[in-house]
C-alpha cells in the first residue's frame, strides 16, 4: 500500500473510472483535480463540489504543478500534455496501477486483441462455481478501484493494452495474452514509424 497524504494529485478523464479514482483518493484524504477536456463529460454531475475540476482542454499548469497523474486509459502518454509532464519527472499512472499497490488478493489478468471479456467473465464464473469470493472487473464491468470494497478471495480483470502502459506494479498470479493482431495502431506511431522503416529498405 502506498500513502498518497500529501501528495498533490490530477486525474485526467471523468466517466466511472475517473470517479472511481476521486473516491479512491477521497476515501485516503487526498482532495486531487480533475481534468477533462470534454466540456460535459459522464459523471459531472456526481463529482463531488470540493473537487477541483477544469473542462474543454488540458491544464499544463495543473500537470506540471502534480506529484502524481492518473491519466484515463484514452489519453496517451505520448500526448504532448503529457510528455512535457513526463519529461519534467510528474509520475503518470492508471487506475489499474493504484489498484495493483492495494490488492491484497491474487490477480488473474486477461489481455489480447480480441476475446477478453469473453475469457474475462469465463474465468469469473469459474472461480465463483468454485466457492471463491471473486472480483471481475477492470476492462469490461466495474473498474478495478472499485472491486477494493469487496472482500475478495481472487480478482480476475480484463485489461486493454492501453491501461497496461500506465501499470507497473501488477504482479499477476496468472496471465495471458489471448492473441494481437494490428488494433489501435494510431496510438503506436514509433511503431507504425519503424514498420514504414523497414518497409522502405525491403524496396
Amino acid at each position: 500500500m502506498v500513502d498518497y497524504q500529501g501528495k498533490k494529485v490530477v486525474i485526467i478523464g471523468l466517466g466511472l473510472t475517473g470517479l472511481s479514482c476521486v473516491d479512491f483518493f477521497l476515501a485516503r484524504g487526498v482532495t486531487p483535480r480533475v481534468i477533462d477536456t470534454r466540456i460535459s463529460p459522464p459523471g459531472l454531475d456526481k463529482l463531488p463540489e470540493n473537487v477541483e475540476r477544469h473542462l474543454g482542454d488540458m491544464n499544463q499548469e495543473w500537470l506540471l504543478d502534480a506529484d502524481l497523474i492518473v491519466a484515463s486509459p484514452g489519453i496517451a502518454l505520448a500526448s504532448p500534455a503529457l510528455s512535457v509532464a513526463a519529461e519534467a519527472g510528474v509520475e503518470i499512472v492508471g487506475d489499474i496501477e493504484l489498484f495493483c499497490r492495494e490488492a491484497q488478493a491474487p490477480i488473474v489478468a486477461i489481455t489480447g486483441s480480441n476475446g477478453k471479456s469473453t475469457v474475462t467473465t469465463l474465468v469469473g464464473e469459474m472461480a465463483k462455481s468454485a466457492g471463491w469470493n471473486v472480483g471481475v472487473g477492470g476492462n469490461i464491468g466495474l473498474p478495478a478501484l472499485m472491486l477494493l470494497k469487496q472482500e475478495c478471495d481472487l480478482y480476475v480483470l480484463e485489461l486493454s493494452s492501453f491501461q497496461l502502459e500506465t501499470t507497473n506494479s501488477l504482479r499477476a498470479a496468472a496471465a495471458t495474452i489471448l492473441n494481437v493482431t494490428e488494433d489501435h495502431m494510431d496510438r503506436y506511431p514509433a511503431w507504425i514509424a519503424a514498420i514504414s522503416r523497414c518497409q522502405a529498405a525491403r524496396v
